[in-house]
């Protein structure tokens, strides 16, 4: 029974450790090593599949921002009608290299999220429709999906449509080329109905307008009021300050005044000492005013005295 516990444990715990690196292996920043996944997984999706037939291919659960698809065609058909699945026109009469019978093509939609994290814009850009992107890969083999080139001519060019995606900024709308490192490639217009024309046989497209400044005379009337506010408080702030400091000076300076004229009153008096006992008292050297009577009577003379 314990050995039996033990083989279980052990059996849990292998397939923790099976799945943590399973999501460690799929946590890819780079978009070569993406595209290689994905390519796995279509790999797998190809099988038993019916030829002509657009499947989606079932990523990880940490990939849910991405959508990918795949379809099978034998080259017969591509040669004569080309091929216009998940918004990617490829014109027909387009060989490829090396030869396949069989070619499997991979497509590939990045959400809002996904488009910032695997491909840089300018600064002063900013995406207005998913990337895009799309690979040609031999399906003669399909446990062993190769990369072929395509023959794409400049006057029959591949069209990458999004015309659901760009319903706002049209005026402004510019189609974005990505490299295989998911830096910008180049930057083009837009032809009919919005739509990107490359000759690459493989890649990620995008749609992406250029951000405008505001100009600044719109934001310059909020501005200068802004401004007046702070400089009509900081003027009463001042003004009161500077008040407060008057009428302390003010008082100071009466304080001062007034200990001085004390000072000089009793630096002009002169007090003398004298003796009473064995005490010795403070006694005036002078008197200011002599005394007098300010209101008297002639007094009676003795003779009228009864």
């Amino acid at each position: 029974m314990g050995s039996t516990n033990l083989g279980l444990i052990i059996i849990v715990f292998v397939f923790c450790v099976i799945s943590n690196l399973q999501s460690m292996v799929h946590c890819i920043n780079n978009i070569s090593d993406l595209d290689d996944l994905i390519r796995s997984y279509a790999a797998h999706a190809t099988t038993r599949r019916h030829t002509g037939s657009l499947y989606e291919i079932s990523l990880p659960s940490n990939l849910s921002d991405i959508k990918a698809s795949v379809v099978t065609v034998r080259n017969s058909m591509f040669w004569r009608k080309g091929t216009n699945f998940s918004g990617v026109l490829i014109p027909p009469m387009v060989k490829t290299t090396p030869y396949a019978k069989r070619i499997a093509f991979v497509y590939e939609s990045f959400g809002d999220h996904s488009s910032s994290v695997y491909f840089r814009l300018p600064d002063n850009y900013s995406f207005v429709s998913p990337v895009i992107g799309f690979t040609g890969y031999d399906a003669t083999n399909t446990n062993d999906l190769k990369k072929l080139n395509l023959s794409i001519k400049r006057d029959k060019p591949i069209l990458i449509k999004f015309e659901p995606y760009a319903s706002r900024n049209r005026s402004r709308v510019q189609c974005v080329a990505f490299g295989d490192n998911g830096l910008l490639l180049n930057i083009s217009n837009t032809i009919r109905n919005y739509e990107c024309a490359t000759t690459n046989s493989h890649g990620h497209y995008a749609l992406a307008v250029l951000n405008q400044q505001k100009p600044k005379p719109e934001q310059e009337p909020e501005l200068v009021r802004s401004n007046w506010w702070w400089i009509l408080l900081t003027g009463l702030g001042v003004s009161v300050i500077g008040v407060m400091v008057i009428i302390v000076v003010v008082k100071v300076v009466k304080k001062k005044r007034l200990r001085d004229m004390e000072r000089e009153s009793e630096k002009s008096e002169t007090i003398g000492n004298v003796w009473i006992g064995r005490s010795r008292m403070p006694a005036a050297a002078m008197v200011r005013t002599q005394p007098c009577l300010e209101y008297h009577e002639d007094l009676p003379s003795s003779s009228n005295i009864p």
